[in-house]
Parts: C-alpha cells; sequence; structure tokens
C-alpha cells in the first residue's frame, strides 16, 4: 500500500511540476517524505496527524509492518505539524490525544515536529519516544482484607503541538496481584502523561471506602530524578508500607537501594 503511495506522488510531482516550471511554485505542493524506519520494536502502531499550513488535517495510521517503508504525503508549502502518537489503544482524539474517564493513558510513546517545507521534495525522519509514567504500587503491611488505590491529576494527554492537555484524570486500578502466603501485599499499575501541575496524588483506601493515606506524588518524581521536561519519561515502583507510616520511591525497580523515602 505504501509502494502504491510513494508511485502515486510521484507521479503527481512530475505532473504538477510540469505546469508549474517557468511559474510562481508557491501554490504548487512539497511532496514529503516520513521516515518511520527508527521506531522502537514495541510499537505497535502509530497515529500520525499532520496539520498543513492550509489548516488541512491529515490523519492516518501506520501499522508496524510499514515502519520501514517511506511515507509520502503532499503538503502546502509553509508552516507544517506533524504529530505521531504510538500505541493508541483507548485514549481519545479531539486536537490530540486524552485519556478516556476513568481510564489510564495508554503505554504512550510521541514526536512532535514543527517545520517550513518550501522545496518540491521534503523528509522528515520521525522518533516516537516514550512518553508516559507507570506507576507500579505496592501496599504493605495493612490488616484489611481488600484496599484500592486512586490516582487523580489534572494532565490529560497532549495535544498537536506536544503541549499537556488539561482536564480530570482519576484512575482505580484493579490489583494485579492480592496477597498470598508468601507474599503479603497489593499490587497496581497505572499510567499517567507527562504532568503540567504539582497535583498528581495518590491514595490508598480500605475495602469499605476509608482513606488510609493521600500523598502528593510530583515532589517525589523530582527527587526520584524525574523531572517534566526529560526527553524520556520513566516509570516508577512505589512501595507503601501502611503499618509503617513509610513511602518509597525508585525509578529502576523495587529492590533498587537508591530510592526516595517519606513518611507519612
Amino acid at each position: 500500500m505504501r509502494q502504491i503511495k510513494a508511485i502515486a506522488a510521484v507521479v503527481m510531482a512530475v505532473a504538477l511540476s510540469h505546469g508549474c516550471i517557468f511559474e510562481d511554485r508557491s501554490d504548487c505542493p512539497s511532496f514529503l517524505t516520513l521516515d518511520f524506519s527508527r521506531t522502537p520494536e514495541d510499537i505497535s502502531d502509530i497515529h500520525l496527524v499532520i496539520t498543513t499550513a492550509d489548516k488541512r488535517i491529515i490523519r492516518d495510521t501506520i501499522d508496524r509492518n510499514e515502519f520501514m517503508v517511506p511515507y509520502e504525503v503532499s503538503v502546502r508549502r509553509g508552516e507544517t505539524g506533524i504529530a505521531a502518537f504510538g500505541n493508541i489503544d483507548r485514549m481519545i482524539y479531539g486536537n490530540g490525544y486524552r485519556v478516556a474517564e476513568g481510564e489510564d493513558a495508554d503505554n504512550l510513546y510521541t514526536c512532535f515536529i514543527k517545520s517550513v517545507y518550501r522545496g518540491d521534495l521534503s523528509s522528515e525522519k520521525v522518533t516516537v519516544l516514550k512518553n508516559n509514567i507507570g506507576l507500579h504500587v505496592r501496599v504493605l503491611g495493612s490488616s484489611s482484607d481488600s484496599l484500592h488505590i486512586e490516582v487523580v491529576s489534572s494532565s490529560t494527554g497532549y495535544d498537536l503541538q506536544g503541549h499537556i492537555m488539561e482536564g480530570i484524570f482519576r484512575h482505580l486500578p484493579d490489583a494485579i496481584h492480592t496477597p498470598s502466603d508468601k507474599e503479603a501485599y497489593f499490587e497496581f499499575l497505572t499510567r499517567v502523561t507527562r504532568q503540567k501541575d504539582d497535583d498528581l496524588t495518590l491514595s490508598v483506601y480500605t475495602g469499605s471506602g476509608k482513606e488510609i493515606t493521600s500523598i502528593c506524588l510530583l515532589p517525589l518524581l523530582t527527587d526520584a530524578g524525574i523531572d517534566m521536561d526529560d526527553e524520556i519519561l520513566q516509570d516508577l515502583y512505589i512501595t507503601v508500607d501502611v503499618a509503617l507510616s513509610c513511602l518509597t520511591v525508585s525509578p529502576e525497580g523495587w529492590n533498587h537501594t537508591g530510592h526516595t523515602e517519606i513518611f507519612f
């Protein structure tokens, strides 16, 4: 399919350029080639959104088996925006992608490019980078037979320029591990996008809904070495020990000794 598009683009370029050779070429299109060959292996597909100089929006989906084939598209000469979102599953489109109400973020990779194309032929390498934080949470030391957590934030996704979208993020993930004879802890996984404000909060509740603790996480992210201006976001491993009123955070795993610790 991409090969057919590439051939069609070349034929169109020849046809249109023939009529523009001795004329003002400002209205002739620029034929843009996008290179996705450097896409990481864990990306299943890329949702592509191109905003052209004449305010046209082009949307397409590139599957993994097409990453090595050059992507060809005709755009109006001038400023063009390229937004690529990898691994979109549940997030919702609307001038970008945001988290659906009650859900967590996808394992999202993104790339945002703004450039001015004036020549007949232009090209860009599109490299998507991890743009989500996986919060791996273990809760220890509670006599309760049931616990749940809630993660709340006002950052919900990214617009087509890569700016953080604001809204209401509220996720109550199901436990992926419950206490057993050998492993007496609850474990949860949720994902959030890059944070705009310092209101990312983790709360722990008993099964009856009684709040055990509520903790602002953003200072802990900073202490653990995660900066919201980092090009690639890392995951966090958070252990909440209810009995000791203690929380530890590590960007490298549960047993990493260089963790950040606070008492609540």
